[in-house]
């Protein structure tokens, strides 16, 4: 969430790039650092797999906070809002583009997670789910399926953060406490695995 919402601060404010080139970059950067994460993480189960993630986001609080180029504790200021689309006028008084925006966004990453759960992939994360020891025994590659999911995951959370900047205007990094990453992870357990 925060990697996409500096990648559209950063490419917005000092390079003048708009809310569309960024977003598939703030992707992008977010996927990568998800693979990042994944590639020593995933070797782990359960808690310790969610501690670590709530690590490396302390991790990335901290470093926004002490690196200049990405503003340091003054944060980045005067984001780009997205561009008009037709009716739509992104303003900071009217909250209704956004509202729109946002079920938009949503409605088409239900959709793509909808048709990638109902393909082998989907298949393939489900019996991981159901029990990882006897999907591997049935040939299921379980760390690279798993690396994808974490890779997709981080997509989703780039892409809002990338959406959520554009939004405020303003980000620095109290924007990303602690707490917020231990609300979405409630979020996930409260909804149960497997539900979306």
């Amino acid at each position: 969430f925060a990697i996409g919402a500096y990648s559209q601060a950063i490419l917005s404010t000092k390079f003048g790039w708009n809310t569309w080139e960024v977003l598939p970059v703030g992707i992008a950067i977010a996927m990568f650092s998800g693979v990042l994460l994944g590639l020593p993480a995933l070797r782990l189960r359960g808690d310790y797999l969610a501690i670590i993630t709530l690590g490396f986001g302390e991790i990335i609080r901290i470093t926004a906070n002490n690196v200049e180029w990405l503003g340091d504790s003054r944060g980045i200021s005067n984001i780009a809002t997205p561009p008009s689309i037709g009716p739509l006028k992104f303003t900071v008084l009217d909250a209704k583009p956004y509202f729109f925006l946002g079920l938009t966004t949503i409605l088409i990453v239900i959709f793509l997670l909808r048709r990638l759960e109902n393909s082998r992939v989907g298949r393939s994360w489900n019996a991981i789910r159901e029990d990882e020891d006897a999907a591997e025994l049935m040939g299921v590659d379980t760390f690279k399926f798993k690396l994808w999911a974490f890779a997709i995951g981080a997509a989703i959370g780039g892409l809002a953060g990338s959406l959520y900047a554009g939004k405020v205007q303003f980000i620095n990094p109290s924007n990303f406490p602690l707490q917020l990453s231990i609300l979405f992870l409630a979020a996930v357990v409260l909804g149960g695995a497997g539900n979306m």
